[in-house]
Order: C-alpha cells, then structure tokens, then sequence
C-alpha cells in the first residue's frame, strides 16, 4: 500500500506539506514487533517491516533503566539525542542493524527522515511477585499481603517472600493450601507472619544453630526443624535478612505526540504516533541484599 501526499494532503493522524510529490513506499508498522537492545548510555526501540524493508526507530539517550515502575514518562525530541529515524532501505534489514554498537555499513538507507521535534511518552504498567501464592490486596495493614511491610525491611509484604523477616520464606511457611495457611502453634497467626513459629520463646530467626540464615536445615532429632520444634528451644542470636529476590514484569506501551518527520525535501507531521507495545517489555529476577 502507498500513501501519496501532493502539497498539503492530509490524513486522520498524517500529513505533510512540500512543493511537490512525496510517496513513502509502506509506512506500515501495524504488524511489526516492537523490540529494543540497551547499552549503558542508550535504548533504542524499533521496528521492521521487512515486506519492503523499511524501519522505524527511537533512541533515548539516557542512563536510567526504564518501564522499571508504573506510570508514564516523557523525553523530548531532538536531533542529537533523543531521535527517531524512519528509513528505507536497498536492501534486507535485521536487529543486528540496531544492537551492533559498531555503525554498520549495509544495508544502503534509500530514503530517510529524521525526527526533528515531538514528546515521547513512555507509559508502564508494572508487576512486582514474590511468587508466594498469596493474592495481593488493596490494603496497608502490615498483617495482610498489600503495601504493608511486617518485618520493616523496606520492602512491601506483596512482593517480600519472607513478611515476618524469620528467614524462612513465605513460600515455605504457608503450606500446601495458601486459603488456609499453616499454623504451627495454634495462636491465630499463620507461621509465615509470626515471628516464633512454634511459640517457644526462641525467635524462628534464631533457631538457626548453624548461623547460615536458614532455620530449615537446622534439626535436632527427628520432630522436623527446631523452629517448628517447641521441645528444642536452641537459641543462636542471628540478626540478619537473607538476600531477597522478586519478579519484575512490566508492560510498555510507546507514543510520540506532535511528531516532526524531516525528509531530504518533505515534513510528515504526526499528531499522535503510535510506535508500539510490548507485554512483558521488562521480565526480569531483581535481588536485594538488606540491611538488618
């Protein structure tokens, strides 16, 4: 399909105003899959069509990791920095083109414009899972799986897999059914937010006799682990967090608003472009050592 524009043709989204015939071959993204390679200075985001070779791309010259949270975040166009590059080319084109940090030679751009002004609006929805079973909730009580932090270590019970800080993780604590969390020793609370599991006095972070952060593994006789144990009442002062990890997933969505295309003799301008979306644009393991 081609899209002609004669001297001020306009479209719904697209138009452009030159003193003669401007004819870009496709312009043609719908179908193409959003993709982006990182460097420590730069993203670049783009796309192919490769039923006649022609891109689309965005540069964000910056050195923050982004879609990290939800929300939208926005970066000016310009030529030097932040750019967007429509382009055509003589020849088959692959991501090896974007992600090569060496400029490669080929293939030959046949036609090319440049974003020379427009506002990027990079928009995230994103998740964080502690991959405990337990469903998330509206809610600050810090006894519920919401924005709460039970044990004050700086991260919210929905995402921290171990909410009472014992060392053993959440995943552990609630048993086979989450709906009806295990409970060691009967006193309403479930083991994995009561900090003494068996009520014996000994704090379950400090049965640990071997100091290596994992009350499991520690077991006197044969009655399972002494933290679940209340005849073994060994105490081994451990004040320490085991290193926590999370799941991070966010999906990203890419608009440019008051886009400025410049061809060698010919302005497209876009009210509202839609460069793409990704579902799990972000998907990533996040580890955090903290302090006690």
């Amino acid at each position: 399909m081609k899209i002609l524009f004669k001297i001020c043709a306009l479209s719904i989204l697209l138009s452009s105003c030159n003193d003669g015939d401007l004819i870009v071959t496709n312009f043609d993204f719908e179908d193409a899959t959003l993709q982006d390679c990182e460097t420590q200075t730069q993203t670049v985001f783009f796309k192919i069509n490769p039923e006649v070779d022609e891109s689309i791309s965005l540069i964000i010259e910056t050195t923050d990791e982004l879609f990290i949270t939800s929300g939208t975040e926005e970066y000016t166009l310009n030529t030097s920095s932040n750019i967007v590059n429509y382009r055509l080319f003589g020849d088959e084109v692959t991501s090896s083109y974007f992600c090569n940090p060496v400029p490669p030679t080929t293939p030959v751009t046949t036609q090319e414009y440049i974003g020379t002004s427009g506002t990027v609006l990079l928009t995230s929805v994103t998740t964080l899972d502690d991959n405990d079973n337990i469903e998330t909730v509206d809610s600050e009580d810090d006894m519920e799986e919401g924005t709460g932090d039970l044990d004050n270590d700086g991260i919210p019970n929905y995402y921290d897999l171990d909410d009472d800080g014992d060392n053993v993780f959440t995943a552990v604590e609630i048993g086979d059914d989450p709906d009806n969390p295990r409970d060691t020793d009967g006193d309403g609370i479930p083991d994995y937010l009561d900090i003494d599991d068996d009520n014996d006095g000994i704090l379950t972070r400090y049965e640990d006799a071997n100091g290596d952060l994992n009350p499991l593994n520690d077991v006197t006789g044969t009655d399972g682990p002494n933290y679940l144990n209340p005849a073994v009442t060994i105490s081994n002062i451990v004040d320490e967090y085991r290193p926590h990890t999370y799941n991070l997933t966010s999906d990203g969505t890419i608009t440019i608003e008051d886009l400025v295309l410049v061809g060698e003799n010919e302005t497209i301008n876009f009210e509202t472009f839609d460069f793409g979306s990704s579902d799990g644009i972000r998907n990533e393991t996040i580890t955090v050592f903290l302090e006690f």
